[in-house]
């Protein structure tokens, strides 16, 4: 049961990746993104089938006759179609949101219909989960720091400019259409990065029906921070804010995210008080 085991721990975290791939694509159009979602979304489905081959060769039989098999199979199906679809239409977001109930029903099934030996396993899943959800989350928090001093420095050129001081040290900073685009690149990475931390959080909160975390100051400020992002893009597309502008709304991003970090000391997620 360990391969059992091991094989479905490894599907989690392939799938978590490919919706992040995709979650970077949708968010802004990105062939590479896509086409790596893609083929980790195909690995997925790859090892989903492993996992029903191996319980045929352990058990002697098809499993197919309890909830936990009818979901995994259904998971296994809509991963399968997903991946048919990425590869024959233009479906991103059909793709992703496909994804995102495949993953859904893959973690809750493990927690609430545990089959067999593999229910000893579940505290160790949630455990990978946690971890999941930490290194994701930190991972965030270093490119929208990123972004937050692309942001700054796109801010302090941009005064310079208007008040047409020039010096060495304006000299040797990058020019506002490089600022701006890298720091567009540190949001675009971490963006995608906090959605799937936060997606793998709810649904450890959901695993474990502790729906009070729903309104943890923790969880208010981050869904605070991810929709400044939110609005980010929404503003990048328009075309119609300057990067001035832009450059604001990433700095407003990045405090709600400090604020969010801070919180720790109040919320029941993280027993933290800086200590």
């Amino acid at each position: 049961m360990l391969l059992l085991a091991s094989l479905i721990e490894l599907m989690i975290y392939i799938y978590a990746l490919s919706l992040l791939f995709y979650f970077s694509d949708c968010v802004s159009r990105s062939v590479r993104s896509r086409r790596i979602g893609t083929g980790l979304l195909g690995f997925t489905a790859l090892l989903q089938f492993s996992v029903i081959i191996v319980r045929v060769v352990l058990e002697g039989r098809i499993p197919l006759f309890s909830v936990y098999d009818f979901l995994f199979l259904f998971v296994f199906v809509l991963t399968a179609a997903g991946f048919g679809l990425a590869l024959t239409q233009k479906a991103e977001f059909v793709v992703l949101l496909l994804g995102i109930v495949g993953f859904t029903a893959s973690v809750l099934n493990e927690f609430w219909f545990p089959v067999g030996e593999h229910a000893e396993h579940i505290g160790y899943t949630q455990q990978l989960l946690l971890i999941l959800h930490v290194v994701l989350a930190n991972l965030s928090l270093v490119a929208l720091t990123i972004a937050a001093v692309f942001g700054i420095l796109y801010l302090f050129l941009y005064a310079m400019l208007k008040k047409k001081k020039w010096n060495d040290t304006i000299r040797r900073l990058p020019s506002l259409e490089q600022t701006e685009r890298w720091a567009h690149v540190s949001v675009l990475t971490g963006t995608p990065l906090l959605i799937v931390s936060l997606l793998v959080a709810f649904l450890l909160i959901v695993a474990q029906k502790r729906w009070e975390m729903l309104l943890d100051v923790k969880g208010i400020t981050t869904f605070a921070a991810l929709s400044v992002y939110g609005l980010y893009f929404m503003l990048k597309r328009t075309r119609k804010y300057s990067g001035f502008s832009i450059a604001k709304w990433t700095l407003v991003g990045y405090a709600l995210v400090i604020i969010n970090l801070l919180s720790n000391a109040f919320s029941e997620y993280h027993k933290w008080n800086g200590g």
